[in-house]
């Protein structure tokens, strides 16, 4: 079973449109809502491709009963706990893969909040990975999480992700190059690869949006390079990267990498948030280009 974090989940809407001005009045004919969070997206994934999953979100507020409606619609099993306050609402436009971008604020993550999380995580354990993923307010959740000795996931930017790394048991890191650049002061993606793998994390992961990606599992460092889709928007690409990548492990490194590859590109193609057909998946894979750089 793997278990996902999401402590500040949301309600998310998009929207295509036309074109991306900013004095345009934008009515599209259609639209997208659904309940995201970097944690909640990878336990979407998850799901999609067979994986045992529970989504453990930090809830508040009227939004927050849209997000466990929502969740339970799509079947993810879930814990909640709830916390005071509103969870975030945001909103995507996008067009032709480009987009904007806008998240409101979320609920304050207090102590009695974060012990509630801790303790529900716990109570779950044993997991094949705990995947804490996306943004917080509490500054030592994450630290307290990665503590509890399962192996973990790491998605996220913030002071505490390199305390994380030095507690240990990390199966993947998977910052972007921007996370990357603003946590340890390094652009290079293979710099950044060999820095986190050389912390101890067994997998290391540095994703460049639509540029070529990073792979490094034991001493082989792998460049992969982007699919030729038509890309949609991006939203939740790196989330169905990361599933993508924990589900296809067993299957060894080759195969994973170009799996999670296929994961991402899927998403990337699609308008809905981590929504992925395993079929659809294992095709692209097929097509995935692997430059072994280091070994």
């Amino acid at each position: 079973m793997f278990i996902t974090v999401t402590a500040n989940p949301m309600v998310e809407h998009l929207f295509p449109v036309a074109d991306l001005s900013s004095s345009n009045r934008h009515r599209p004919d259609r639209a997208w809502t659904f309940a995201t969070g970097k944690g909640l997206n990878v336990a979407r994934a998850l799901k999609d491709l067979g994986e045992d999953v529970v989504a453990v979100m930090a809830v508040g507020g009227r939004r927050g009963r849209e997000i466990v409606e929502r969740v339970e619609a799509e079947g993810i099993r879930s814990r909640i706990v709830p916390v005071r306050g509103e969870n975030r609402a945001g909103a995507t436009i996008f067009h032709e893969g480009e987009h904007t971008t806008i998240y409101g604020p979320g609920p304050t993550i207090e102590d009695g909040d974060a012990e509630a999380l801790i303790a529900t995580v716990r109570s779950l354990l044993p997991a094949r990975a705990i995947v804490i993923a996306g943004s917080v307010t509490h500054p030592t959740l994450y630290r307290r999480l990665a503590s509890l000795g399962a192996p973990l996931a790491l998605d996220f930017c913030h002071p505490c992700f390199d305390e994380c790394m030095r507690i240990g048991n990390v199966l993947v890191a998977k910052p972007n190059r921007r996370e990357l650049g603003f946590m340890y002061g390094i652009d290079d993606p293979i710099e950044g690869a060999r820095r986190l793998h050389d912390q101890g994390a067994r997998w290391a992961v540095v994703t460049d949006g639509a540029g070529p990606a990073i792979f490094r599992s034991g001493d082989v460092i792998r460049r992969v390079e982007p699919l030729p889709i038509r890309p949609v928007h991006p939203i939740g690409c790196g989330d169905a990267l990361l599933a993508g990548l924990l589900h296809a492990m067993p299957r060894g490194p080759e195969q994973a990498v170009a799996f999670a590859m296929a994961c991402g590109a899927h998403n990337a193609a699609r308008p809905e948030v981590a929504h992925l057909e395993p079929a659809a998946c294992h095709a692209l894979a097929r097509k995935v280009k692997m430059t072994v750089v280091s070994g």
